[in-house]
C-alpha cells in the first residue's frame, strides 16, 4: 500500500493533543501571548469603533491596519503606502494570494531545498515545476548559485525564498547578498516572493528584508503576525506590487474580506508601542529553549548527526543518516508520546539524508528536555539497527 504523505492538515490536527509532546508543528507557545495588551486593544476598539468593527470593509483590509503596517514596515527599511498593502488571512493567505495570481500550471519556480512545506503544498496544488537551490545554516548559497538556477531554461516565473530564519533549515541570507540577488532577478525579469514571517525573531542581527532594497517592481513581500503577536488573530499581509489589483480581486471573490475585529485589534496593538518589548521577550525565551534543546542534541545525537543552530527563532534542523529511517523514527517517537516530523515534506525532491525539524517553543522546558531526549534515544536505536 502506498504511503500517505504527511500534510499540513495532519500536523495542525496534532496541536491540541494533551497526551503528546509536540515537537512537530512549527507553532509558537500560547504561554507568551501579549494577552493583557490584546485585551486592552479589544476593549478600546469596542468602545470607540464597534460599528465599524462588525461591518463590511474593503477587501484589501481595514485602512487603520494598513496604515499601522506602513509604520511597522518603515522601521524595517520598507517604505510603502496603505494602498500597496493587502491584508490576508495569515501568511498562508498571503502566499496563496500571490502564488495563485502570478503562477499557472506548468510554470517553473526556483525555491530553497529544504523549504516550508506549506509553500510546497500551495505550489504543488498549482502544478508548477521545481528548480531547487540547496541551503542550510552556514551553507547559505551565494547569489552566484541562485543566478545559475534563475538563468537556466526554461525561464522561471518566480523565485520563492524565506530570507531570514528559513523554515525549516534556519538559514538566513546575508544582508550584503540581498541587493545582489535582487539585481540578478531584476535583470532576468524574474520576480522574488519573499516570505519574512520569522524575521522579527532573529533579534538585533536582523538584516533588512530584500524588499527594502527594491521599489516593489521585483520583490513581492509576505509576512504575518502569527509567530510574533498571536496566531489566532490570523493577520498576515502582502505587498503584491503590480499584481495588487489582481490579488485583491481574487481575494474578494474568495472571502469578500478578512475578519475585521482582529484587524482592528492588531492595528491597536501595533500603535501601542509594545511590539519591540514583546519581541525582545520572545527572542530571549526562545533563545533559552533552543539552548536547552541544542545542548541535549549535541550530547545525545548519534555520531555523524548534527543539529544546526540558526541563532534565532524557535526551531532546530537535525540532519544525518540514511533518509529511509525518517518514518520509523517518527513512528517510534509518537508511540512514546513525542511528535516529530521527518524532513521529507520540506523537499520538492527526496532528501539525500535523514532530517527532522524540532519545535522548541511549544513544549514546557521540562517536556522539551524529555521529548528531545526520547527523540535522540529513538534516533540512536533506529540508526544502529539500520546499519
Amino acid at each position: 500500500m502506498a504511503k500517505i504523505p504527511v500534510r499540513l492538515l495532519d500536523l495542525m490536527r496534532q496541536t491540541e493533543d494533551p497526551h503528546v509532546i509536540n515537537l512537530a508543528a512549527g507553532i509558537p507557545s500560547s504561554d507568551f501571548l501579549p494577552l493583557e495588551a490584546l485585551k486592552g486593544a479589544m476593549e478600546g476598539e469596542m468602545a470607540s469603533r464597534a460599528r465599524e468593527m462588525f461591518s463590511y470593509h474593503r477587501p484589501e483590509g481595514a485602512g487603520i491596519l494598513r496604515e499601522a503596517i506602513c509604520d511597522y514596515l518603515k522601521v524595517r527599511g520598507i517604505g510603502v503606502t496603505a494602498d500597496q498593502v493587502l491584508v490576508t488571512t495569515g501568511c498562508t493567505g498571503a502566499l496563496a494570494s500571490i502564488m495563485s495570481t502570478v503562477l499557472k500550471k506548468g510554470d517553473t519556480v526556483v525555491c530553497e531545498a529544504p523549504a516550508y512545506y506549506g509553500q510546497l503544498e500551495l505550489l504543488k496544488a498549482i502544478g508548477v515545476k521545481f528548480r531547487t537551490v540547496a541551503t542550510g545554516v552556514g551553507q547559505e548559497p551565494d547569489p552566484a548559485k541562485w543566478q545559475k538556477a534563475i538563468l537556466a531554461k526554461p525561464k522561471p516565473k518566480l523565485l520563492v525564498i524565506t530570507s531570514t530564519l528559513s523554515n525549516p533549515s534556519g538559514a538566513t541570507l546575508r544582508e550584503e547578498w540581498r541587493p545582489k540577488l535582487l539585481e540578478i532577478c531584476k535583470k532576468a525579469g524574474v520576480p522574488i516572493l519573499e516570505d519574512d514571517i520569522y524575521g522579527d525573531l532573529l533579534g538585533r542581527g536582523r538584516p533588512k528584508p530584500i524588499r527594502a532594497f527594491d521599489d516593489g517592481s521585483t520583490v513581492l513581500y509576505v509576512t504575518s503576525f502569527s509567530k510574533t503577536v498571536a496566531p489566532g488573530l490570523r493577520i498576515g499581509f502582502a505587498l503584491p506590487g503590480k499584481w495588487m489589483d489582481a490579488a485583491a480581486d481574487r481575494q474578494c471573490r474568495q472571502t469578500i474580506h478578512g475578519g475585521v475585529p482582529p484587524e482592528y485589534v492588531t492595528a491597536s496593538f501595533l500603535r501601542s508601542g509594545r511590539m519591540d518589548s514583546h519581541l525582545e521577550m520572545l527572542q530571549s525565551v526562545y533563545g533559552k529553549r533552543r539552548e536547552l534543546a541544542g545542548g541535549i542534541l549535541s550530547r545525545e545525537l548519534p555520531e555523524g548527526v548534527r543539529a544546526d543552530d540558526p541563532r534565532g527563532g524557535y526551531m532546530l534542523w537535525v540532519r544525518g543518516g540514511r533518509p529511509g529511517i525518517m518514518d520509523e523514527v517518527a513512528k517510534q517517537c509518537l508511540s512514546k508520546g513525542v511528535a516529530v516530523v521527518g524532513g521529507g515534506i520540506f523537499f520538492a525532491n527526496p532528501p539525500k539524508e535523514a532530517c527532522f525539524r524540532l519545535n522548541c517553543a511549544r513544549a514546557t522546558p521540562e517536556d522539551l528536555a524529555r521529548g528531545v531526549g526520547i527523540f535522540c534515544e529513538v534516533f540512536r536505536s533506529v540508526l544502529s539497527r539500520k546499519k
